[in-house]
């Protein structure tokens, strides 16, 4: 590891680690990296230092494995359940996952578990199957793997990993020297038994083809074509039954193209992970679908005015110099903000266009700004008072978010806010849950993750209230178009595109109406987090 990438270990209940490198970057999106069978998270160190520039890095060493030596799971799912029960918090709200070799499996998987979350997965010599069957014959020979499996059992380890070692490396014109980087890359690497014959277990008796059905998430397979253990036929499976998913082969590649063509292998993967970290919500599908709301935004938006107003009261009537409205809307609160600090500038932000002209017509104030709340455009100890009523939800970076709320308060300034958290529309999300695995209402952050980005940034905690919300409707078609009318619609990018299909639209219905209230009202929640925030 490079001198200058810091680990941080994420211990949760003494069970599954993970290591965080801190990233050579601001605003870096997350990144998990599974290794292989018999390697160690030290496989990636010759990428790291390059991966830091773009990504915030998290390791996890294999069950069996280094770190996680000592661990050891049933199968495949207990460990994604178990991963997930820990991790849910530890994880960004948005991260991508490169798996290579049985770590591609395990990503394949914890991207099923965390599809809402993960905005890319990039397998490396991934078999749909590790070994062949009557159903799957690219792949390593079943004889050829039950003797490798048996001398796991009867030789000394450190053979049966060199004889691995050289299997993955053979066949390229870099096989000297791939061999040697491997081993000096693992030379600390340490394993049980036990974790050893469990991955060898996953990889003879799990199929893939049933989860990356499912997966909705963008995807790269990647493939070495003078691969021993994972035959280049292979990728035939994702030209003919995967079109729509990305395929890179390494043409001097075996089972290491991270090592065999680095530069290569770095930039196929960076562009793609880029390219679809989109991070849950594109900032112009946010613009646009408030610019469309705010015609009748203030006739429909019940819910967000009566939230406005419970926020309103935590505000001290003190003496403030400047106010800002952040996420101003159509201005609706800032009338409310000069009552209370008349001789206040007011200053309204808004990434809509279509909602400052609405702030303009009201004439409270006569500052509005055009931006977006993770990149505010002010200087140091601006504002005395931030206002912002049920719009940092639609953010990516919380931690950034707060960290520029710190930036631009004075010391002693007072932040106001509202969100949405984790909970919020679940019954639209339950419904869903039974029609298919695609992603189909916005995902919200956790309390814990609120918590933890706002400590971060040095605003202290002064009041946090977490309350239920529970809207009614009489009908489904009235419920979401209630979500429409205010411009709080999926915008999630992994959203179904197309149209849906009459069968599922049905199945959807039958879901929600199961919901149905004593008076035959259906239900939708929303779940605000109230918080004050001093500087």
């Amino acid at each position: 590891m490079t001198a200058n990438a810091e680990k941080q270990n994420l211990y949760l209940d003494n069970k599954i680690s993970l290591t965080r490198v801190d990233p050579n970057c601001t605003h870096a999106s997350a990144l998990l990296l599974i290794h292989g069978w018999g390697a160690s998270s030290d496989i990636w160190q010759g990428c790291i230092e390059s991966l830091q520039q773009e990504f915030d890095i998290y390791l996890l060493d294999l069950p069996g494995h280094s770190l996680n030596k000592e661990l050891s799971f049933s199968s495949v799912e207990d460990f994604v359940d178990q991963f997930k029960r820990q991790h849910f918090s530890t994880l960004p709200s948005r991260f991508s996952i490169i798996g290579w070799s049985l770590g591609g499996l395990l990503g394949s998987f914890l991207a099923q578990a965390f599809s809402d979350r993960v905005t890319s997965l990039v397998t490396i010599a991934t078999n749909r199957r590790f070994v062949s069957d009557d159903g799957w014959s690219h792949a390593m020979p079943d004889a050829e793997f039950k003797k490798f499996n048996q001398q796991l059992s009867t030789v000394d380890q450190p053979s049966v990993l060199n004889r691995f070692y050289v299997l993955q490396t053979q066949g390229v014109s870099s096989t000297r020297n791939d061999l040697r980087n491997i081993k000096s890359l693992l030379s600390q690497a340490t394993y049980s038994l036990e974790g050893l014959q469990q991955g060898l277990a996953w990889l003879a008796s799990y199929d893939l083809l049933s989860c990356w059905d499912a997966l909705t998430v963008p995807t790269l397979h990647q493939f070495g074509a003078r691969d021993n253990l994972v035959p280049h036929d292979a990728a035939s499976l994702v030209v003919d039954r995967y079109p729509d998913r990305a395929l890179k082969v390494f043409q001097a590649s075996a089972h290491l193209p991270f090592i065999t063509e680095r530069e290569s292998w770095l930039a196929s993967t960076v562009d793609f992970i880029r390219a679809n970290s989109l991070q849950a919500i594109k900032k112009n599908d946010i613009e646009k679908s408030f610019s469309n709301a705010a015609k009748n935004y203030d006739s429909l938006a019940v819910f967000q005015h009566q939230v406005g107003r419970q926020l309103m009261s935590y505000l001290q009537a003190n003496s403030a110099r400047r106010v800002l409205d952040l996420g101003a809307g159509t201005g609706y609160f800032s009338e409310s903000l000069r009552a209370h600090y008349s001789a206040a500038d007011i200053v309204e932000l808004d990434i809509s266009s279509r909602m400052l002209a609405s702030c303009q017509e009201r004439a409270v104030s006569d500052f509005q700004v055009q931006a977006d709340i993770e990149a505010l455009p002010f200087e140091q100890s601006s504002f005395d008072i931030v206002f912002s009523n049920l719009s940092i939800q639609w953010c990516h970076d919380l931690d950034n978010v707060f960290k520029g709320l710190a930036d631009i308060l004075v010391d002693g300034g007072t932040a106001v806010l509202t969100t949405l958290v984790d909970g919020s529309l679940f019954e639209l999300k339950q419904a869903w849950s039974n029609v298919d695995d695609a992603v189909h209402v916005n995902v919200f952050d956790n309390e814990l993750k609120i918590k933890t980005s706002c400590e971060q940034s040095g605003l202290k905690l002064q009041q946090w209230l977490v309350e239920d919300d529970v809207q009614t409707f009489l009908t489904l078609q009235d419920l979401i178009q209630s979500v429409k009318n205010i411009g709080a619609h999926n915008m999630h990018p992994n959203r179904p595109k197309g149209l849906m299909g009459k069968n599922k639209y049905r199945q959807f219905v039958n879901a929600y109406s199961a919901l149905q209230t004593s008076k035959g009202e259906l239900p939708l929640t929303y779940r605000v987090l109230y918080m004050v925030l001093k500087k």
